[in-house]
């Protein structure tokens, strides 16, 4: 969420934003409305401040006001002013709610080295790593090889869990584990603090990261409420699709000290996406699922820029180090106005080649959210010289699994359709070669 006071000051550059990201759920002209119901907000609260200022030196006067129809009077105006004063509030209830209406819609402002653009035409290849690996042979997609392989089951998948299910068996499912271990362990030892968070949350915290409300038919939400002791239903819980949401809802309503920053955290979880508006996209095999594992880098640092660039380099190069570590070819795009998303100042996606599909598949996104996620969570820093400001955010994913395990299986295949461990696994699996399970 942007600060009502930027978005009086720089309507335009606002407007631009919504223009070039193309937000559902709000248009250029509704900055106009919130500015007029700001200015309509900002009088009312000077009318209820000054009322309650009259009112204060009414019940002075009062209690010094010795003569009777003297303190009638000043009763009488006091009780009107009170009456005027529960009006003015509820008009300016109103008007708050109906500029809420507007700012959650209103999306962060990209960067000025953000390419402009559509979709995903739009993106810019930065940078190229690797080759592309060399077959003697036609290489199979990953559904394929786990099929033959007796490692997955896809139609049982479907049967038990529907759209999209999967199971994963044997070996296959001991190199999921093995890469997760790997990676956790890697982030570990550059000092990220390892957090298992809860996967049910409340809607605060899908809101905060900005999840909500753009992406809210995504969300999957648990069907029955629990009943509390007054036995009343709660609040309905959601399921999280990325560990970030939780990790920034952990923090939502704290203040740090700036001493204390940036605090680098990497986050496992099970993550639960819909996926509504993707039903004919990469409907094969486990590229696109509903259920999933993801190991998500979150950094909440001090509101500084040039530290949140450094650091946007920095959880960018903890991905790519982890790509190199498997010996995969994958490429860096600068990710375009208008598919970086609502929350995003500054996104990199990183794809990753698959052979199977015989094109780069994404697997990583970094973000620098500025202060967007922090002022929806309330995470401020008090920083050294006394002031209290609101905290900057970055995310960026060190693993998605299944889907990158999708390149291990492609990028690794062998022609006897077996699966050679990379050399960084071996220790974890004792074994260089996945074969048909028996």
């Amino acid at each position: 969420m942007l600060d009502i006071h930027f978005i009086t000051q720089h309507p335009e550059i606002v407007k631009d934003a919504i223009t070039a990201k193309h937000i559902r759920g709000i248009v250029p002209e509704d900055i106009d409305a919130l500015i007029l119901l700001q200015k309509t907000s900002a009088s009312l609260s000077q009318e209820i401040q000054n009322l309650r200022t009259r009112r204060n030196e009414i019940a002075n006067s009062i209690a010094n006001e010795k003569d009777s129809k003297n303190r009638e009077s000043l009763i009488t105006e006091g009780k009107q002013i009170k009456d005027e004063v529960q009006t003015r509030e509820q008009e300016l209830t109103k008007i708050e709610e109906k500029k809420y209406v507007i700012m959650q819609y209103i999306p962060n402002i990209p960067s000025s080295d953000t390419p402009r653009g559509i979709d995903d035409s739009g993106n810019v290849v930065l940078r190229t790593i690797g080759k592309k690996p060399e077959f003697d042979f036609t290489p199979k997609d990953h559904v394929d090889i786990l099929e033959n392989l007796g490692l997955a089951e896809f139609e049982r998948g479907n049967k038990v869990s529907g759209f999209r299910g999967y199971f994963l068996k044997g070996d296959i499912a001991l190199l999921q584990w093995a890469i997760l271990t790997y990676a956790m362990q890697k982030m570990a030892a550059k000092g990220y603090c390892v957090v298992i968070p809860p996967v049910l949350v409340k809607k605060f915290s899908v809101f905060g990261t900005g999840h909500m409300p753009w992406g809210g038919a995504d969300v999957y939400q648990v069907e029955s409420a629990d009943i509390n002791i007054a036995g009343k239903e709660e609040e309905k819980t959601l399921l999280a699709g990325t560990a970030e949401i939780p990790l920034m809802g952990m923090y939502a309503n704290e203040t740090f000290l700036e001493e204390k920053l940036p605090l680098k955290m990497v986050g496992f979880s099970p993550c639960y996406r819909r996926e509504i508006g993707s039903y004919s996209k990469d409907v094969h095999g486990l590229f696109r699922v509903h259920e999933f594992m993801k190991l998500e880098q979150i950094v909440i640092c001090p509101p500084d820029a040039d530290l949140t660039a450094q650091l946007l380099e920095e959880i960018m190069s903890n991905s790519e180090e982890l790509l190199k570590d498997f010996g995969l070819h994958y490429q860096v795009l600068a990710m375009c106005t208008g598919d970086m998303g609502e929350p995003q100042y500054k996104k990199y996606d990183i794809e990753t080649w698959m052979p199977g599909r015989n094109k780069f598949g994404e697997t990583h996104s970094a973000s620098n959210m500025t202060d967007f996620q922090c002022r929806r969570n309330n995470i401020k820093v008090q920083m050294k010289n006394g002031d209290k400001l609101v905290a900057y955010s970055l995310n960026n994913t060190v693993l998605a699994l299944p889907r990158f395990l999708v390149a291990i299986i492609e990028n690794y295949q062998q022609e006897d359709g077996s699966i050679a461990v990379p050399a960084v696994l071996q220790a974890f699996m004792g074994k260089k070669v996945i074969e048909k399970i028996k």
